[in-house]
Order: C-alpha cells, then structure tokens, then sequence
C-alpha cells in the first residue's frame, strides 16, 4: 500500500516537474518580505505561495501531456514524462493538469478578484503556450515573450497584489524578474536545441540558431543588480540588513538555477 502511494507520488512529481521550480518558488517568501514585511506570518503568504505552486505545476504538468508524442522518441525525456512511458494516460494527464488548475484559481478567488483574473491570464497563456494547435513554444520571441509573462511577471504581480497596489515599487522587482525569467527560457531553449529541432519546435533559438550566451548573462547581471539597489535603498533602513540577507538569499536561487542550466547547456554543444 505504502509503495503503491510513494510510486504515485514519484509519478506526480514526474509529471509536475515540481524539483525544476521549487526552490525558485520559496524566493516568494523573501519577495513579500520585501513587499509587506508585517505580512509575512499572514494567512494570506500560506495561500498565494501554494496558489503559485498550482499554477506552476498545471503549466508544467499540461505541457508534458501536450509534449508526450515528440518525448516518446526521445529516450532521456520519455523516461522523464510519465505520459510519454506510459505510467499515466493522456486522460489523466489532462484531469490532474486541470485538477492543479482549479485549486490554485481557488486559492487566488479567495485573495481577491483582481488576484483571480491575473491568473486566469497565466493559465491562458501556460495553456496557449504548450496547447499543440496553437503552441506558442514553436513561435519565435512569442517563445519568450510568453515563458516571460507567465512564468515571470504574472506570477510576480500574483504576489505583488496579494499585498499592496501597483506603484513605482514594482520597477525595479521587473528589473530582476524578467531577466531572469528571460534568461532561462533562452537557456532551456539552448539545452534542447537538438531535440527541439527533431521535434520540429520552431523557437527563437532554432530560428537563429545558438549564440554566445556570456553578453547576455553580462546585461541580464548588470539589470538585476541594479534593482537589487534600487530596492535596497528604498525600503525602511530598519529593515536593510534583514532585506540584503534576503536579497542575497534571492542572488543564490538565481546563480544556482543559472548554473545548472549552464552545466545543462556545455553538455550539449555540439550539434547533432
């Protein structure tokens, strides 16, 4: 009984792809500090982190159902997607997507309305993003343009509204965000060059072909610790110390997610 629900756990996991994300999630806590220290222990962080969780998951999860004919043929992928090998139907595979779709929608109706509709805005783009007929992966800088709004800036404004309205402040957390956000979709994209072109995805990267990556790393830095700054002089000077061990917190997430991409990346240079 206990392996049989440890297997189905491991096969979620798989699916959901919850390791590539987790640890980047968690930066929410030290992102609400920054916005809403006094709200921090609220039940209100509790709610808007497992709704981003949900939101991430069904994003994931929905393009591996919609990704599994092409993971098929490609051993290391069919072995990671539970649709692609078999251990899960495409049936259920479309049912678990939009069972995480469904909680994390909840979960942000219960914030607020605005906070509501900003997710169905990421939905709708997660799901036009990896959606076959429609696929905006396959369309060069719609690639980018989309991983960036859903994956980067709605999120941000998901958590950024649970707390406080729009203003100036959310400048130059767009500063960090979107590079980064950028950043990894372009080196997902460098990653799985070869196996995108087999696939027939027609992405920014398969239409120009790969680059020298270190300019952008050098621009995307230069951005990012600018609005580190920005915000470091902004906030109240009784929090500076507490706010640059969460900016450096933060830092860390960022050079160990680009750092794996990378060591991704230099595995995988030589075309094929």
């Amino acid at each position: 009984m206990k392996g049989t629900m440890f297997m189905h756990i491991r096969v979620l996991a798989r699916l959901t792809r919850i390791r590539t994300y987790l640890l980047t999630l968690f930066s929410i806590i030290a992102l609400i500090f920054l916005i809403s220290p006094q709200n921090l222990f609220s039940s209100r962080t509790v709610i808007v982190f497992f709704a981003n969780l949900f939101m991430t998951a069904f994003v994931y999860a929905f393009n591996d159902v919609e990704d599994a004919a092409d993971d098929y043929d490609i051993l290391e992928k069919r072995k990671r997607n539970p649709i692609a090998n078999g251990d899960l139907s495409r049936t259920q595979g479309y049912l678990i997507s939009f069972l995480l779709l469904s909680i994390g929608l909840f979960l942000l109706l219960i914030i607020s309305p605005l906070v509501f509709f900003f997710g169905l805005v990421l939905a709708f783009v997660g799901f036009f993003y990896s959606w076959r007929p429609v696929r905006f992966k396959s369309m060069h800088f719609i690639d980018l343009i989309s991983h960036v709004i859903c994956l980067g800036a709605l999120q941000f404004f998901i958590t950024y509204l649970t707390f406080r309205s729009i203003d100036l402040f959310v400048v130059p957390f767009l500063m960090i965000i979107l590079p980064f956000s950028l950043m990894v979709e372009i080196l997902y994209e460098l990653r799985d060059f070869n196996v995108d072109r087999k696939a027939n995805i027609t992405n920014t990267i398969q239409r120009f072909g790969r680059f020298d990556i270190k300019n952008l790393l050098i621009t995307s830095g230069v951005i990012t610790i600018i609005g580190f700054t920005v915000i470091f002089f902004a906030i109240p000077s009784e929090y500076k110390m507490v706010i640059l061990f969460g900016s450096i917190f933060l830092a860390i997430v960022i050079v160990s997610k680009v750092n794996r991409f990378l060591k991704m990346y230099c595995s995988k240079t030589s075309f094929k």
